[in-house]
């Protein structure tokens, strides 16, 4: 277009050329012009929504969307168009943060709170829903305090002892969230008619005095177990058999990825084992994203390794060799 324009206007000065006479002939040419600049507009270009996914997209409901992983399993969702993601989020500041960060539409961000939510509620969440993806976790925040009241007994020589932490919201215990609001959703998925659920979990559970236990625990021992409460909601989901599941036990969780990584797969925390137990957050999404193309069960542990003068990027061939070892079983 751009060059046909070229070719008869720019010759002259001016527009429409001063020597030109409206002839039939003109006016034709004129005319073809006109059709052939239909909708060239020389406005600046506005963000444009998310392509329309096809028909047979997947709706893939993701609770804890508003979370540091939740928010890259909904990006790389958001990016795949064999899926049309739901998040759902606590806050409107978080449901505005999913419409501007990823382009979500309206009625891709439902505003929910799975604690005081109930499993009716929840299950209206999951309305034609194909899978659903729980990335929700109870959330320690440290007390600042603990690290006074530590360096101040480091200096009149006492024993320092630990830092202490409490829940980012006041229901936001392990027991509350990790438990009894894992097992709403996975209630509620059943009732709406979900036929897979992947859980993003933690490795550890295996361990009863794993550190992860002991915080935020009270001194009469409740508001604290967050693996345990995990393990069993865990259990929990392995015994419906109305749906699939994949539960996945990342291990130490980092924002920001070495250049070239390798994904590690076992079963029943043996890599706690290993020296470097920690993996990306983009991976695990990627590895949960993976997951919801399966269809068969699988409960594993993952951390990465970094490949040293290889190709950057996140190699995950090691899930398939994982999923042809069937001695491979993680053990309740």
């Amino acid at each position: 277009k751009i060059k046909f324009l070229s070719a008869y206007f720019l010759k002259s000065p001016s527009f429409p050329p001063p020597t030109m006479k409206l002839t039939l002939s003109n006016a034709c040419v004129l005319l073809v012009i006109v059709s052939l600049c239909d909708g060239f507009s020389f406005r600046p270009r506005q963000p444009s929504a998310r392509p329309s996914s096809p028909l047979s997209a997947q709706r893939i409901v993701v609770t804890g969307a508003g979370g540091k992983t939740g928010q890259l399993v909904f990006e790389q969702l958001q990016a795949d168009s064999d899926f049309t993601p739901v998040g759902v989020v606590r806050s409107e500041k978080k449901a505005k943060l999913l419409r501007a960060k990823f382009n979500a539409n309206e009625d891709q961000v439902i505003i929910g709170d799975i604690c005081s939510s109930d499993e009716k509620e929840i299950a209206g969440w999951m309305t034609d829903a194909d899978a659903l993806v729980v990335a929700t976790s109870a959330v320690p925040v440290l007390k600042k305090r603990s690290l006074v009241k530590m360096l101040a007994k480091k200096l009149t020589f006492q024993n320092v002892g630990k830092p202490e932490f409490k829940w980012s919201a006041p229901d936001g215990f392990p027991e509350n969230v990790d438990y009894k609001g894992q097992l709403k959703q996975f209630d509620a998925a059943v009732s709406a008619g979900v036929k897979r659920i992947v859980v993003c979990s933690s490795m550890g559970g295996t361990q009863e005095d794993n550190f992860l236990n002991s915080i935020g625990k009270q001194e009469d021992g409740s508001g604290g177990d967050i693996l345990k409460w995990k393990r069993k909601a865990e259990q929990y989901l392995v015994g419906l058999k109305s749906v699939s599941h994949s539960i996945v036990h990342p291990g130490g969780l980092t924002n920001k990825p070495v250049p070239s990584r390798k994904l590690v797969v076992d079963v029943n925390d043996a890599l706690l084992a290993r020296k470097k137990r920690q993996i990306y957050r983009g991976d695990v999404a990627a590895v949960m994203v993976d997951q919801l193309r399966k269809t068969e069960n699988a409960v594993f542990d993952i951390v990465s390794e970094e490949v040293e003068g290889g190709e950057e990027g996140f190699d995950m061939a090691a899930m398939e060799m994982f999923e042809k070892q069937a001695e491979k079983q993680y053990v309740y």
